[in-house]
């Protein structure tokens, strides 16, 4: 069984870097539009047996579950990304009998089908414990997968792609390094706002795009 892992922060603090261009209503319905794009990918690859958001929020699981995925509920002890992740990778292994894990952000709005399907190759390569890693321009993680389940414990911060490949390494797993663009593209500054109506996005972001330049004429 093949399970994606998407964490997603309440909508009240979404994409709080972006506070100077956007006001809280839009950066949510932006975090809302970017996280369907990446759960229509998910969706679309055929991959996963099993397509998880973890969140804290009752409004994100609704959201969920209208496409599709499985909303995961944040214990009320869980403090940050990583331990949210944690959480996450424990249930899946261990309460799902999950073999393999994907772990994606959700403001990848560049992320096809295929981007995944790739990922999920490079994983299946061997029997041997292994890790698929792309990193994000910053050099962040943007795809971690993992086999076994918990092979690579979460590192996410600054320079996290470093940091979940000396992880594996530590532990005798073997890592594997894909360069994706469209996977390596996430939205977190101003100037990434700037730049997002030239890219080719998915719809949900598409028609955020759309509105949000209707309203401002």
């Amino acid at each position: 069984m093949r399970a994606a892992l998407i964490p997603m922060k309440e909508l009240a603090q979404a994409k709080m870097r972006l506070a100077g261009e956007l006001d809280a209503a839009q950066r949510a319905e932006l975090a809302l539009a970017m996280l369907t794009d990446v759960l229509v990918a998910c969706t679309a690859s055929g991959c996963f047996d099993v397509i998880a958001v973890v969140s804290n929020d009752s409004a994100i699981f609704d959201h969920v579950r209208e496409l599709g995925a499985d909303p995961l509920a944040e214990p009320a002890t869980i403090s940050g990304l990583n331990d949210s992740l944690s959480f996450g990778q424990r249930y899946l292994a261990r309460t799902l009998a999950t073999d393999e894990i994907i772990v994606l952000p959700a403001d990848i709005p560049l992320a096809r089908a295929e981007d995944l399907r790739t990922v999920v190759a490079a994983l299946a390569a061997g029997d041997a414990p292994r890790a698929v890693l792309v990193r994000s321009r910053d050099n962040g993680t943007n795809a971690l997968a993992m086999r076994p389940p918990e092979a690579v414990p979460m590192r996410f911060g600054r320079d996290s792609a470093d940091a979940h490949r000396a992880a594996a390494e530590a532990t005798g797993v073997e890592v594997v390094e894909i360069e994706n663009p469209r996977l390596a593209y996430d939205i977190d500054a101003p100037e990434d706002l700037a730049e997002l109506p030239a890219l080719a996005v998915g719809a949900a972001t598409r028609g955020w795009l759309e509105a949000r330049s209707a309203f401002s004429v």
